[in-house]
């Protein structure tokens, strides 16, 4: 096949041309051959022709890893529109922002992520919500394959977006002939041939995305996709590796790290299927490098690519020779058809061993930045002589050895390297400043054993914010990968005589973790290794037995960190799937000890049944759609593999922007009841979430029918001998007055006790919003829409939810029915309402501050709840 710089899926064809009943993609059980790809592929063109997207139309991709997303990506080439990644887990004004600046004509999304989306970007971008399509990943079936699209090489392909220094992310336009010379170059340097079989292993918003997927489809090769379930096994990529027979991994430096340290300690050898590992996006540890060498018995081609997303993808390439030696490891030298210079200020090259700042050249290099032309004017220069070349200028600093090879000596800004991100703190300060106790702020890093952190230094005067109720704030407005794990509050910077910052005064030893939870000491040797453990990892001063792991910090390269510890120096054997399973000291300790045969099952709180081999009792998520009167509600049924128990639970949601809030805390508590033995089922009401029907008509008597279907639904699922309910918010008052016979538990958690109140707040919770400067930039003024903080709101609807309240008279028939809350929420909730004997209530001390405008929009942690909720299930059951 000839290198042409032509369209992508121009090359792609050829290559159906050539193989195609060869295996292009394979997911756990599902292959797809290359000409079953291509008529998927055919597939999604011509539903983005149906839905009116043309030519050179921007296409948002919210979807997961999967066969159907690699179809997309070609679907979209198919028709020459671009391609835009878009990450369900970012918050709800990054996604809006990246809508409209990308002008996206047309979504495809998975159905649990459009459900999301669409609301959201209702609400964000009134004005052109309703002309954006929306495609889902079942788009039919091709008759034919549809021909590829006269696509021109300077075509934008897709858009990629980054961090950004102004404050708001910033998207990277990839050209056609761009990617081309990229995916020629890749298959060049790192001799990529058919039989290899490459590992989709990174996000699809991440650029390394782009290297596992498109150079190998130009060879007749197979992208093997990430398992859409957790491996059981300890060393989940190791296990990966061998049950697909991977060739080919391309991975983030810092997951490389720990990937090696865990084939270390648990004295495992490189898997043998693997000829060539790639490892990229920040400095490569030497010492991980020779214990690789330590561990690989069989020939490898081992690589240390460089390179940003404005170069598409990578640009250097260094392979260490067999006696390699070096004190740092170099970047390598250019790939085929790139061009590499160090420039000093004045543009004028450097001479060997000088330092200077790379610059990047060649047809590869992206068209600039979408709708910034002053960033890309700063980003991409032109140089003058009689051979004029157009340069990327990287902001990294390097030299050049003796060997032609180049060694990066770091940045020449602020710009941070995490894992494999580029964060420009910029954008964490400017979403930081938009908090109301904040003056001023700077976000820099502490590096621990080779892991970096963000710290937040916070100037807040005479304010009174914690380090919790900042980092609430960024998690609604920032990637989890850009908040920072530590923050410095104090009253306001020492400046330098300049009047600036003075950096050198801001030490990380004066920062506090976020920690959301009070601290509640180790209560044995095994906890008490485990809370130091953790210190030690996540470099937090002091460990609770119930702070969570990911609430401190944590991420999943540092599970496998502690994974490693734990195998190293415990001599404890725990996959990685567990501790997603248990991210707590105290459930992590039980299921250790469990594991160790140290406390038989028996032994412990929950019985067998609770931690009777963890790993196998992760539910099985069935996602389906039930009748209520003419509309179709959509239900998510946890079902447990081996139920132990003849119970079912029934969860309604709150509403509204509580719905939101409270989402995430009903998922985690689903997967807790299902792991127990409950059979367990949410569903979304009429009008809301992936259900049917109008929001007009989401009244609390609409509620109460709804959850009555969802009762017999969940009969016909599961054929429970009993089933209990759990509401939330206004779902646990619509469940209290359903009138709904035979229950045999009703919890109410934090129910709605006064409907009047409910609305009030949602009045005083609307007008902060519009008129607060911390949302728009223009002080707003109520519309003629009929809403309340995003409900949708209409008379009857008002007055349904003025009157919603507990009955007092017994006309709720649960067998056992009881509230949990906190002494908090009653004082500010009851507005009049007296407990009685028929709603008893249990105090917890989570506090999750419903009727506060600060916390609208802010996740919570709801520990004690959870066991209170367990605990009571639990004892019913047995």
């Amino acid at each position: 096949m000839g290198e042409d710089l032509v369209g992508f899926d121009t090359l792609f064809c050829r290559q159906v041309q050539l193989t195609p009943d060869r295996v292009a993609v394979i997911q756990d059980d599902r292959v797809l051959t290359y000409r079953q790809l291509s008529d998927l592929a055919s597939a999604f063109a011509r539903k983005l022709l149906s839905v009116g997207v043309v030519h050179g139309d921007h296409v948002g991709l919210c979807l997961d890893r999967s066969p159907e997303a690699i179809a997309a990506m070609l679907g979209v080439f198919r028709i020459g529109a671009i391609f835009v990644p878009l990450d369900p887990e970012y918050p709800v004004d990054r996604l809006v922002f990246m809508v409209q600046d990308a002008s996206i004509s047309a979504i495809i999304a998975e159905p649990e992520h459009r459900a999301m989306l669409q609301q959201d970007l209702s609400d964000g971008i009134t004005e052109r919500s309703a002309e954006i399509a929306w495609v889902d990943t079942a788009p039919g079936e091709a008759s034919e394959m549809l021909p590829a699209a006269d696509v021109s090489p300077s075509d934008v392909a897709y858009v990629m977006y980054t961090s950004g220094s102004t404050g708001k992310p910033k998207g990277v336009q990839i050209e056609h002939a761009a990617l081309a010379a990229y995916c020629f170059a890749d298959i060049d340097i790192y001799q990529v041939v058919p039989d290899d079989r490459t590992l989709q292993f990174s996000t699809l918003n991440f650029d390394i995305a782009i290297e596992e997927i498109f150079p190998p489809l130009l060879t007749g090769g197979a992208v093997v996709v990430r398992p859409t379930q957790r491996a059981d096994a300890r060393n989940e990529l190791s296990s990966i590796v061998l049950s697909h027979d991977v060739t080919a991994i391309h991975l983030a430096t810092a997951y490389w790290h720990q990937w090696v340290d865990l084939m270390v300690a648990s004295d495992e050898q490189v898997p043998p299927s693997i000829r060539l590992m790639i490892v990229t996006g920040e400095k490569v540890s030497v010492e991980h490098y020779r214990r690789w060498q330590s561990i690989c018995d069989h020939n490898v081609l081992w690589c240390n690519a460089y390179g940003p997303t404005e170069a598409t993808v990578s640009a250097t390439v260094f392979v260490p020779g067999p006696d390699f030696d070096a004190a740092n490891m170099p970047i390598g030298k250019p790939m085929k058809r790139y061009e590499t210079v160090i420039l000093n200020d004045s543009l004028g090259e450097v001479r060997d061993g000088e330092t200077g700042q790379l610059y990047i050249g060649g047809p590869a290099l992206a068209r600039g930045y979408l709708n910034r032309p002053d960033l890309t004017e700063q980003a991409f220069v032109t140089t003058g002589g009689p051979t004029p070349r157009r340069l990327y200028r990287t902001g990294d600093l390097a030299r050049w050895l003796p060997d032609g090879n180049i060694d990066f000596a770091g940045r020449i800004d602020h710009q941070i390297k995490l894992g494999s991100y580029r964060i420009e703190p910029a954008e964490i300060e400017a979403a930081l400043d938009q908090h109301a106790s904040v003056l001023e702020s700077l976000v820099s890093y502490d590096e621990l054993d080779g892991s970096k952190y963000l710290i937040a230094y916070v100037a807040v005067g005479n304010n009174q914010p914690d380090a919790a109720d900042l980092s609430g704030f960024l998690r609604d407005r920032l990637p989890s990968y850009m908040v920072p794990t530590r923050y410095a509050l104090m009253t306001e910077f020492p400046k330098t005589i300049n009047g600036k910052i003075d950096r050198t005064q801001l030490k990380p030893c004066q920062s506090v973790v976020a920690r959301e939870k009070s601290y509640v000491a180790p209560r044995n040797d095994l906890e008490t290794k485990l809370c130091h453990l953790w210190q030690e990892v996540l470099n937090v001063p002091e460990v609770g037995i119930h702070d969570d792991f990911f609430l401190l910090g944590g991420s999943s390269l540092l599970v496998t960190q502690v994974v490693t510890r734990l195998t190293a120096e415990l001599q404890i054997e725990l996959p990685v799937r567990d501790f997603f399973a248990n991210p707590t000291v105290a459930t992590a300790a039980q299921h250790l000890a469990y594991l160790s045969g140290e406390q038989s099952a028996a032994g412990l709180a929950g019985g067998e049944d609770e931690f009777a081999s963890r790993r196998a009792r992760l539910p099985r998520l069935e996602p389906g759609y039930f009748d209520s009167g003419r509309d179709r509600l959509f239900a998510m049924h946890y079902r447990p593999p081996q139920r132990a128990r003849r119970h079912a639970v029934l969860m309604c949601h709150a509403y509204g922007h509580e719905y939101a809030r409270s989402f995430r805390n009903l998922q985690q508590l689903a997967v807790q009841l299902c792991q127990a033995g409950f059979d367990v089922m949410r569903f979304d009401y009429v009008g809301s979430g992936n259900s049917t029907g109008d929001c007009d008509r989401a009244t609390l008597e609409q509620m109460r029918s709804d959850i009555g279907a969802a009762v017999q639904h969940m009969r016909l699922q599961c054929s429970p001998q009993k089933i209990s309910g759990i509401g939330v918010r206004l779902g646990a008052t619509a469940l209290a007055t359903s009138g709904l016979n035979g229950l045999s538990q009703m919890i109410l958690w934090d129910p709605v006790l006064s409907g009047s109140g409910f609305l009030s707040d949602l009045q005083r919770f609307h007008a902060n919003a519009l008129t607060g400067l911390n949302r728009f930039q223009n002080v707003r003024e109520t519309g003629a829409i009929d809403q309340l903080f995003g409900h949708r709101m209409n008379p009857r609807k008002r007055e349904s939810f003025a009157h919603a309240a507990l009955p007092q008279d017994g006309t709720s028939r649960a067998e056992k029915q009881w509230i949990v809350t906190s002494r908090g929420y009653l004082e500010r909730e009851s507005r009049g309402f007296e407990l009685s004997a028929l709603w008893p209530c249990v105090m917890t001390e989570d506090e999750i501050r419903w009727h506060d405008p600060a916390y609208t929009e802010s996740a919570f942690s709801s520990p004690e709840i959870y066991r209170v909720i367990l605990d009571a299930l639990q004892a019913e059951a047995e």
